[in-house]
């Protein structure tokens, strides 16, 4: 009970502390933020007839060119059979697989997504029989009594599920409004009818509206709103039939407008979408909210469709592009065309007036004209507007000046460029310090009451941009570029007694950091270098590192500016982000977020600041503009519908370039040659907050890796093994928002599958029963080799050996037929000389007997023992014929050649042959040396030989 008393307590004062929003704030046209993307973002048609959305949060839209999906990051285009536009969207959730029918010309039917999430298109064009489409185009479509209604403007066709019907109403229907369980139609230049799923009942008659259409019924209590397109808005009790206009605040402005569509948020919220201005909003009070059109932040005025999504924001189909207004969104913005106000760098709110000092001079709001008007003494760059005791200080370029009934009062003394200025005590005396290009200064208090400038602080010049000082006195200045000073000044406050030059709060850091940060948080002097946070410590006098917002916001070391809203929430002010914190039960945490990628016109980095009113309402620096930040009773979550999800996971393989598509509901079994993988991940989130998508593949990764900005990641080459794909979405405080995973194996490649393996041992053992059996073979071989070789070798040693007893033999033969021969020639000699030598004698003796030396009878004795020993053979003849038998034909061969040889050369040819010496010749042949040398010329010159010739040689040779 005390704890619900609280929270009761707490919402009352909230709603007290909003009730009493100054006035001058009323009459400024805030905006909600709006994105807008056209046809350079989806790459599709202009046009954008319808809009819905599925159950994963991605939202769809009937463009020209076909149905384009959009999950806050990837745009897809889904064409048609018919490749025309998509005039009509109904996205049937109930069923499973989910089912978004779409109408187009001639053509309707359903996407429905495969097993790998892959919308395929079904046509049911084909089921209507007995029937001519003749421009028949969809233009919306309904769920009523379980079947599908597809409405044109000349028929409507029914779906139950399995046939279509034809309905040939007249007048035929130009809108469909369900209501519960009733359906009322609008009917094509006729009246307001009741719809029981075949016939219609009119209920109000078409003069009555005016001669009008109905654009859109809204149920409020036991009445209908009823929006007409040009007479303005009426409400309709059924049960009296009485029918009455509702008087709004812009009733002949949207009657102008021509309103085209309308839808309701929260019964409480009405929005209007019209054909030439736009899109207005006003509350169940007729009150108007805001109007959106092409001056403010739509790129067109033409509204073709309306639909409010599941966070309660709005998504707008225009003539044009597509638009995201995020009316669910506490902040608003306020950008005016005229004046081009520039760069906002600090904003005042003081009497009822609002100031604004840019880089353009300073701008007051006029409520009158509903915009900014400039001052013209200040049209020059303006780094503050503040206000002390009612008076209001200028920083500028060229130095401070005191604004005065809108005048500038310039301070003398302060005559550089003013950047910073604070209210503060130092050394027990209240004071303003004001920083700028070159110097510090100090204003006092004069008898009046008033600020007035006091003097220069001597000691000190450099370009400061922020200061602050502690409880201590010590001030704080932070150097545009070069770190951080803390200045202690003397007791006059005149001159400085103590500085110091911090160029780094990490003592492990030799080098200086440009990104040195100066704030205040709830009273203590805080800083930032980028990587953490750090405090002074005026005990110990260091800085240190503050470990609470260490622990408790490590992602936000970046801030440069912190603003306190309420004593619980602050704003952290960063490079890309506003981040609002809250402060409780010891704890800092992130409450909410305003990213830079949600403004049109974000500030330049490090230059925004955020200014608060005293009911909390906070006013943010803008490029151009202003941002209003409300607080609300409960904090907002940010799109917390919104779950993470593949897209697709996409095989690819780059063998043969073929691709295919996997389930990411189970797991996936992946040939080896498809080891390319793609996923592809929606996380529908529209809010453009600055999320990021990382993942880690379990069994590869060894580390979260980001994936794209188009929330794509690819792993390449995969080997074989299984693997669990794990994503995650963090914010920018590396918060985890959701989370996916997915399992699959990549198989073994077919030359490892077991079946291959088998064929390696068997191929193995082949190739080893081969090589064992060639190894056996080769030692066989080798053994067969050397043992033939061997015996060829015992061969050629038997053949050589018997070569070589032939060749004894034959020389021994030879040798014995020449010494036979020599034996033959010397007696065949011997007994030639005999006989001669016989002859001789015995003519000797016949001479003797003759001469009557010897008697008759003696001689004829003698004579007769001569003849018994003279052979009468032809021993020549017969030593011829012996020595060609020994010879080879010797004598033959030299008679046939050389036929000039006598018997005497013969003979000295055979001696020859025999190798018989020159003495030995003499003997045989019984002549003198000289005669076997000249017999010996003789037969050089009949055998023809040169000088250089060997005689014997030749003859030994001879054959």
């Amino acid at each position: 009970m005390i704890v619900a008393y609280k929270k009761f307590i707490s919402t009352i004062q909230f709603v007290l502390l909003l009730s009493f929003s100054p006035l001058y704030t009323q009459n400024i046209p805030f905006t909600p933020p709006v994105y807008n993307y056209t046809t350079n973002n989806y790459r599709a048609g202009n046009q954008n007839w319808s809009v819905a959305q599925d159950k994963q949060g991605v939202v769809y839209f009937g463009n020209n060119n076909g149905l384009l999906s959009f999950d806050g990051t990837n745009w897809f285009l889904h064409s048609l059979p018919n490749n025309l536009s998509v005039k009509s969207i109904f996205i049937d959730s109930v069923k499973s697989p989910e089912r978004i029918y779409v109408g187009s010309f001639e053509e309707f039917g359903y996407f429905e997504k495969d097993e790998t999430e892959t919308l395929i298109y079904h046509s049911l064009k084909e089921k209507v029989k007995d029937y001519n489409f003749h421009n028949d185009e969809i233009w919306s479509i309904h769920l009523l009594d379980n079947s599908v209604y597809f409405q044109s403007f000349s028929k409507i066709f029914v779906y139950n599920g399995n046939d279509i019907e034809v309905l040939d109403p007249y007048p035929a229907v130009l809108y469909f409004f369900p209501i519960d369980n009733i359906t009322y139609a609008q009917l094509i230049n006729s009246g307001l009818a009741v719809f029981n799923g075949n016939n219609f009942q009119e209920i109000i008659d078409r003069n009555r509206l005016n001669n009008d259409d109905v654009v859109f019924i809204h149920q409020i209590d036991d009445e209908l709103l009823l929006i007409t397109s040009k007479s303005g808005l009426f409400r309709y009790s059924v049960e009296k039939d009485l029918l009455y206009p509702w008087k709004i605040d812009i009733e002949e402005e949207i009657k102008e407008a021509v309103i085209n569509r309308a839808i309701v948020v929260d019964s409480t919220q009405f929005i209007l979408g019209t054909i030439n201005k736009g899109i207005y909003s006003f509350n169940n009070k007729g009150e108007v909210l805001w109007n959106i059109n092409r001056n403010n932040g739509l790129y067109n005025n033409t509204v073709l469709a309306l639909f409010n999504d599941r966070n309660n924001n709005i998504w707008v189909g225009l003539d044009n592009g597509v638009s995201n207004i995020r009316i669910n969104s506490p902040f608003a913005i306020y950008e005016p065309k005229e004046p081009q106000i520039g760069l906002v760098e600090d904003i005042l709110f003081h009497d009822n007036v609002i100031y604004l000092a840019t880089n353009q001079g300073v701008y007051l709001y006029s409520p009158e004209n509903l915009s900014f008007t400039s001052l013209p003494e200040f049209d020059f760059q303006t780094w503050f507007i503040k206000h002390f005791n009612n008076q209001i200080f200028i920083g500028h370029n060229f130095g401070t000046s005191i604004l005065e009934n809108n005048k500038a009062i310039p301070v003398i003394g302060a005559n550089t460029g003013g950047t910073d200025i604070i209210e503060a005590t130092i050394h027990g005396e209240n004071v303003l310090l004001q920083s700028s290009y070159t110097s510090l200064y100090l204003y006092k208090k004069n008898d009046t009451g008033l600020w007035t400038f006091s003097h220069r602080i001597d000691g000190f010049s450099d370009l400061i941009k922020n200061i602050e000082v502690d409880h201590t006195g010590n001030i704080w200045a932070e150097h545009m570029y070069k770190g951080i000073y803390r200045i202690k000044l003397n007791r006059d406050l005149k001159s400085i007694g103590e500085i110091e030059n911090i160029l780094s709060f990490d003592t492990m850091v030799s080098y200086s950091s440009p990104q040195l940060n100066l704030m205040k948080l709830r009273g203590r002097i805080v800083f930032t270098d980028g990587n953490s946070f750090y405090t002074y410590d005026d005990i110990i006098q260091k800085i240190i590192r503050f470990d609470l917002l260490n622990e408790n916001l490590a992602g936000l070391a970046d801030t440069y500016s912190i603003i306190e809203v309420t004593n619980e929430l602050l704003w952290f002010i960063r490079k890309n982000e506003f981040t609002l914190v809250r402060y409780k039960n010891g704890k800092y945490e992130i409450y909410d977020r305003l990213n830079y990628n949600m403004l049109n016109n974000p500030p330049n980095e490090g230059r925004s600041s955020v200014f608060v009113t005293e009911n909390g309402v906070s006013y943010f620096n803008l490029n151009g503009g202003i941002g209003k930040y409300t607080l609300r009773p409960q904090k907002i979550e940010m799109d917390s519908t919104s779950s993470l999800h593949f897209s697709s996971i996409r095989l690819f393989s780059r063998g043969n370039e073929e691709d295919k598509y996997l389930n990411p509901h189970v797991k996936g079994n992946i040939d080896y040659k498809f080891n390319n993988i793609d996923f592809s991940f929606s996380y529908p989130e529209f809010s453009k907050a600055n999320i990021k998508i990382k993942t880690f593949l379990e069994g590869y990764d060894n580390r979260w890796i980001d994936t794209d900005a188009n929330h794509f990641v690819s792993y390449n080459n995969l080997s074989a093994g299984d693997y669990i794909l794990y994503g995650r979405v963090y914010d920018s405080s590396n918060r985890i928002l959701s989370s996916v995973k997915y399992s699959f194996e990549v198989k073994n490649p077919w030359y490892i599958t077991w079946y291959a393996l088998l064929f390696y041992i068997i191929f193995i053992l082949s190739i080893l029963a081969i090589i064992s059996k060639n190894h056996v073979q080769s030692i066989i071989r080798k053994k067969s080799e050397m043992f033939a070789e061997q015996e060829n070798k015992r061969l050629i040693q038997i053949e050589q050996q018997d070569k070589q007893i032939i060749k004894l033999r034959a020389e021994k033969l030879e040798a014995d037929l020449t010494y036979k021969g020599k034996e033959l020639a010397s007696a065949t000699m011997l007994n030639i000389n005999h006989n001669e030598f016989l002859k001789k004698l015995k003519s000797q003796i016949q001479q003797f007997t003759l001469e009557g030396k010897i008697n008759r009878l003696e001689s004829k004795k003698l004579q007769s023992m001569i003849g018994e020993n003279i052979s009468y053979e032809e021993e020549w003849k017969v030593f011829q014929e012996n020595f060609d038998l020994i010879h080879e034909n010797f004598f033959r061969n030299l008679k046939e050649r050389y036929p000039t040889l006598t018997p005497g050369d013969l003979k000295l040819c055979a001696l020859l042959r025999l190798n018989y010496s020159t003495k030995e010749i003499t003997r045989l042949l019984n002549i003198s040396m000289r005669g076997v040398e000249s017999a010996r010329y003789r037969l050089r010159k009949k055998l023809s030989l040169d000088e250089s010739a060997n005689l014997v040689e030749f003859l030994i040779n001879f054959r």
